[in-house]
This record gives C-alpha cells, sequence and structure tokens, in this order.
C-alpha cells in the first residue's frame, strides 16, 4: 500500500468512529455517504478552478508561508536578542505611559458620551438635513443679493466717476474763462 492509500484507509476508519456506518447500499459496502476525503478534493477541485486565470491571488497564495512566519511570534523572539528587546520597551515606555494616561482619561470621559443628547443624534439627523437645506437657500438668496448689490455699486461708481470727469471739466472751463476775465496789466 502507498502512504496515501494508508491515510486514506486512517481517515477512513476515524469517519467510521466519528459518525458510525452509513446506511448500507445494495453492494453491502460499509463506506460512508460523504467520505471527507472525497469533500476535500471536491473542496480542492473547487479552488483550483476558482483560482485559475488569477495571477494575483495566486502570487498571494505562494507567499502564504512566507506571511504565516512573519505572523509566527516564536521567529521574531529568536531572532532579537533579549537585551534589544529590554531597550526597545524602554525607549517606548513614555510613550506607553502616555497611552497609558489617554486610556484612563477617556474611561473618566465614557460617561459624558453617554447623555441624551447624543443618544438622540440619529433623530436629529432629519431636523439637522432640513436646517442644511434651509441654511442653503438662504446662502444661495444672499449670494444673489450680493450680486445685486455689486451691481448698484459698480453703477454708483460710474456715475460719481462721470460727475468726477464732468467737475474736473468745468473746473477747467472756469478757470480758463477766470484767466481770459482778468484785466490785463499793461506793461509800461
Amino acid at each position: 500500500m502507498t502512504t496515501i492509500e494508508l491515510l486514506e484507509n486512517r481517515i477512513a476508519e476515524l469517519e467510521k468512529q466519528i459518525y458510525g456506518l452509513a446506511k448500507k447500499d445494495e453492494t453491502n459496502d460499509n463506506s460512508l455517504e460523504n467520505p471527507v476525503v472525497d469533500s476535500i478534493l471536491h473542496v480542492n477541485t473547487l479552488i483550483s478552478s476558482a483560482m485559475s486565470g488569477r495571477e494575483k491571488a495566486n502570487l498571494m497564495i505562494k507567499r502564504l508561508p512566507e506571511l504565516n512566519n512573519y505572523l509566527d511570534p516564536m521567529i521574531e523572539s529568536s531572532e532579537i536578542p533579549i537585551e534589544a528587546k529590554v531597550q526597545l520597551l524602554l525607549a517606548m515606555a513614555p510613550e506607553i505611559k502616555q497611552n497609558h494616561e489617554m486610556l484612563k482619561q477617556m474611561q473618566e470621559l465614557m460617561p459624558a458620551l453617554e447623555t441624551d443628547h447624543l443618544k438622540n443624534v440619529p433623530e436629529l439627523t432629519n431636523k439637522l438635513n432640513d436646517l442644511n437645506l434651509s441654511y442653503l437657500k438662504l446662502y444661495e438668496d444672499s449670494q444673489g443679493l450680493n450680486n445685486r448689490i455689486n451691481e448698484v455699486f459698480s453703477k454708483y461708481n460710474e456715475v460719481i466717476t462721470s460727475i468726477s470727469k464732468s467737475l474736473i471739466t468745468i473746473d477747467g472751463v472756469v478757470t480758463t474763462a477766470e484767466i481770459a476775465a482778468m484785466p490785463k496789466k499793461q506793461l509800461d
């Protein structure tokens, strides 16, 4: 017998011990209706067909043993000397203490988060949405009003500029007329 046949026989014996004998069919065979080996082979076939043509998934599956090695805590502990671990913990001690203090402070402040005001937040979201919509409408109205005010100021500036130019022109004409109307001094 080969190794695979031995394994199949051992699994079949375990199945018989766990599940008992299945209903005997016409051939008086004592095998189970759904042996575990057949189920495993069926699942393997399904997985193989699902993974065919998916290169990234296949690459990830090939690297699973390497990823498992990174997750094994025993591997890490054997690579780093104890003195280095102690130094690392001593260096991280202030940060650990700070995290501990912040955790204690958060636990002290937890009752503040359990108030009725915060419990009503889901019920008040519709009201908040309505307020946001009304605010948006008011904002759009104010933008329209601002545009109209800017137009009025622009026209006002044009009128003031026109009046200023007219006054400058009138001042120049009046000054010229005054100079012309002044009696001329006769030269001796």
